[in-house]
């Protein structure tokens, strides 16, 4: 029987937050499960128009965003003892945007990072900040191409490139209620000093106008698959993860104004971590809510 040790729940638990970097060292709680934030399914509005066809163009200029994340995680092999952890965070990230012939030049600015955990966590690691990203999103891809911390393998890069392959869509020229289109995001990270490789497709369908907070908005739907793997060394032990998964996302478009006011985005990962030849499973659920600051 494969059972897992107070030390060995503390170095796998640190791969806890493979996708979503929620900064932290996680330890094992073999208590009852805390509840995670409702699915924003649950939450979405009835259309006002399902019919119609929109344009939707990033506008120059700089945008906040104000952004939560929540993620669990829990064993899955049914030979090990059960472990459950929650960590949640916040940050504001500073996203200025710049026409660039036939592309749109980008800036992205981590100023805030706060990070609420619950169970029996450890101290949060120490976040050096302003983490900065740039690059260009064309109509057909988007290339980061520079990072102030890319020298060393740092988790909250990771969690501002990925921050950035959401918000930075090449969303097409018109929209039409019904329509759909594909692309896929190949994101290079680093998660507890474990160096990552993510690649998600992704498939796009046009709702319709939706009454968002009072304001008209263009509600786009998301859905992804996810293949992750990571290999590196953690406290001298060698570590390999692969993780595959499902995930959804909604974004609320202000045509009007080039903005993405707001955008959700869940996701249900499956993850393998094996360490001395051992491998154990774990379940993550996690979700992001990013909501633009007035």
């Amino acid at each position: 029987m494969r059972i897992l040790d107070r030390r060995s729940a503390s170095l796998l638990f640190a791969f806890a937050w493979l996708m979503l970097a929620c900064s932290g060292t996680q330890t094992s709680r073999p208590a009852a499960p805390a509840p995670m934030p409702a699915s924003p399914v649950s939450r979405l509005p009835a259309p006002l128009s399902n019919t119609g066809s929109w344009s939707f163009k990033y506008a120059p200029g700089v945008v906040i965003y104000r952004i939560s994340r929540s993620a669990a995680i829990e064993t899955s092999d049914p030979d090990s003892v059960y472990h459950r952890e929650i960590s949640t965070n916040i940050t504001h990230e500073l996203l200025t945007l710049e026409q660039a012939d036939q592309a749109i030049g980008f800036t992205a600015v981590v100023d805030t990072f706060a990070t609420t955990t619950q169970g029996r966590i450890g101290p949060v690691q120490s976040v050096q900040l302003p983490i900065q990203i740039s690059g260009l999103l064309t109509d057909s891809a988007l290339t980061l191409i520079s990072d102030t911390a890319s020298e060393k393998c740092k988790s909250m890069s990771s969690m501002l490139a990925t921050d950035l392959h959401n918000l930075l869509v090449a969303f097409p020229k018109q929209l039409s209620a019904g329509a759909g289109w594909k692309d896929s995001a190949d994101v290079k990270g680093c998660q507890g000093g474990v160096p990552t490789s993510t690649h998600t497709t992704r498939s796009y369908v046009v709702s319709g106008e939706v009454s968002f907070e009072g304001r008209r908005a263009l509600l786009v739907l998301r859905a992804d698959t996810i293949h992750a793997i990571g290999e590196g060394g953690l406290q001298q032990h060698r570590v390999l993860v692969d993780a595959i998964g499902t995930g959804t996302a909604f974004y609320y478009l202000d045509p009007t104004t080039g903005r993405i006011i707001r955008l959700a985005v869940d996701q249900v990962l499956n993850l393998g971590v094996t360490t001395s030849a051992k491998q154990f499973r774990f379940k993550q659920d996690s979700k992001q809510d990013f909501r633009i600051v007035p």
